[in-house]
């Protein structure tokens, strides 16, 4: 029988912060590397979005090998947390070479984009699965992975929050748009940021002795071939792992349309560009306001239906943002925090409600393999949002956008459209999915005490 520790506040905000150094990558890469690749680099719309296409069918191959290749490995310093000490300054190079600004015809950039962006992608997930595999190592209680996920979403935002203002700040500060130098001196500053924060969580985390020969050893031909039927008999066995794996698949597909677009909506239907550096971060700042609620409704309630609560005020954000003919920038900011403090909610309880079913994988294969599932989970994740990257390429084709123009009224429908439309049937597809989750508070804490009997 295990014991639930509760763990202390220090190494819950020390695991916490190091989303900051994350999200100054992972924003980036969502909200301002595609108008970066077709508004700066020059390259084609449909193009660009293919790039994070391929580049995220790559990442999800590569982060269960990165799960794999985590669980398995051994040190002084654990299993997962020596990645945020040696892995990290090559994330920061590679999102360096991400900004780079070649003279070459389209079929050269599209290439240079791909071969960066795929860098980038491996370098960021060689550091952010074990990260992510840290927070069902350092707990076993279900509602203080609710707060985890909470400060963590908060740390999150913060760093989103921080980029999406800073890094056009710098570009505006440091010389012309379009120079090369300018890109490549911004994200060497931001991402010089994120260091210490990797390194933080480092030093107020450990992995506990207890748990040291949970995961499987060695690295061998037959060892990945194990992985690999691993991988197999925890998607056929691990009905809540299917059921959050489906819920990100939906959520990533469907509500990063609105912030991919959200550039595009200020830029051109509000006509405002010079809010980009403003209203950005605001929808970050109304997710980083909200995060710690939802964090505290699921304590109080259940996750199953905190998440079935956000999906109401989600529907209702998206649907008065389609419906309002407003281009008053007062309003659209008013609507897209509805819409981001519901978004929010999902991000925080797949990430509370994800360590949960590492206990009930373990109850089922008899080994806990945490890398596998946030390597599993990312994969999901990463496919998602590569399947969002193409659609989205193709319809902003589709709505007829041509950059650094004033957009027709049929496109800027089109653009509202994408943004709303798309969601809501995520929004639906999501609620459908999580109505069924089984793993409960109590069914959780009987799996990390050995008490479950297969009975809810």
């Amino acid at each position: 029988m295990s014991e639930i520790r509760p763990l202390a506040r220090k190494g819950m905000i020390g695991w916490a912060a190091g989303d900051f150094g994350f999200n100054i990558f992972w924003q980036t890469l969502n909200l301002l590397l595609l108008p970066f690749y077709t508004d700066v680099l020059g390259l084609d719309a449909a193009l660009a979005g293919t790039v994070f296409l391929i580049a995220s069918l790559w990442d999800g191959f590569a982060d269960t090998i990165i799960g794999a290749l985590a669980d398995r490995t051994r040190s002084r310093w654990g299993s997962y947390r020596p990645y945020l000490i040696f892995a990290s300054p090559v994330l920061v190079a590679s999102f360096i070479l991400a900004f780079l600004t070649p003279d070459w015809e389209q079929g050269g950039l599209f290439l240079y984009a791909l071969l960066s962006q795929i860098f980038l992608r491996t370098a960021y997930s060689l550091v952010s699965i074990p990260y992510s595999s840290l927070s069902a190592r350092i707990s076993q209680d279900a509602d203080e992975r609710a707060s985890m996920a909470g400060w963590r979403m908060f740390f999150a935002f913060s760093g989103g929050a921080f980029v999406t203002f800073v890094m056009p700040q710098l570009v505006q500060s440091l010389g012309e748009e379009t120079s090369a130098n300018t890109y490549i001196l911004a994200a060497g500053v931001t991402g010089l940021i994120s260091l210490p924060f990797f390194w933080l969580t480092f030093a107020a985390t450990s992995e506990p002795e207890r748990l040291r020969d949970a995961n499987p050893r060695g690295f061998s031909v037959t060892a990945s071939v194990e992985d690999f039927r691993d991988t197999l008999r925890m998607a056929a066995a691990n009905g809540p792992l299917v059921r959050i794996f489906g819920c990100i698949i939906v959520s990533s597909l469907a509500f990063t349309m609105t912030n991919k677009c959200l550039v595009y909506y200020v830029t051109y239907y509000l006509e405002r560009p010079d809010l980009v550096p403003r209203i950005v971060p605001f929808a970050l700042a109304i997710n980083l306001a909200f995060a710690p609620l939802w964090a505290m409704l699921a304590r109080r309630t259940s996750k199953r239906a905190t998440w079935l609560a956000a999906n109401a005020l989600s529907a209702v954000g998206y649907t008065a943002f389609f419906l309002s003919p407003s281009r008053d920038p007062i309003i659209a900011s008013a609507l897209i925090a509805v819409i981001s403090a519901g978004n929010v909610a999902y991000q925080v309880l797949f990430w509370a409600m994800l360590p949960d079913t590492v206990e009930y994988n373990a109850w089922k294969t008899g080994q806990r393999h945490d890398g596998k599932v946030f390597g599993i989970a990312s994969f999901a994740k990463q496919l998602a949002l590569g399947l969002n990257g193409g659609l989205l390429g193709v319809l902003l084709v589709w709505i007829g956008y041509t950059p650094n123009v004033p957009q027709s009224e049929a496109t800027l429908w089109g653009l509202k459209a994408i943004m709303a439309l798309v969601p809501l049937t995520g929004v639906a597809l999501s609620a459908w999915l999580i109505w069924g989750y089984p793993l409960d508070r109590d069914m959780h804490r009987r799996l990390v005490e050995g008490r479950y009997d297969g009975t809810h």
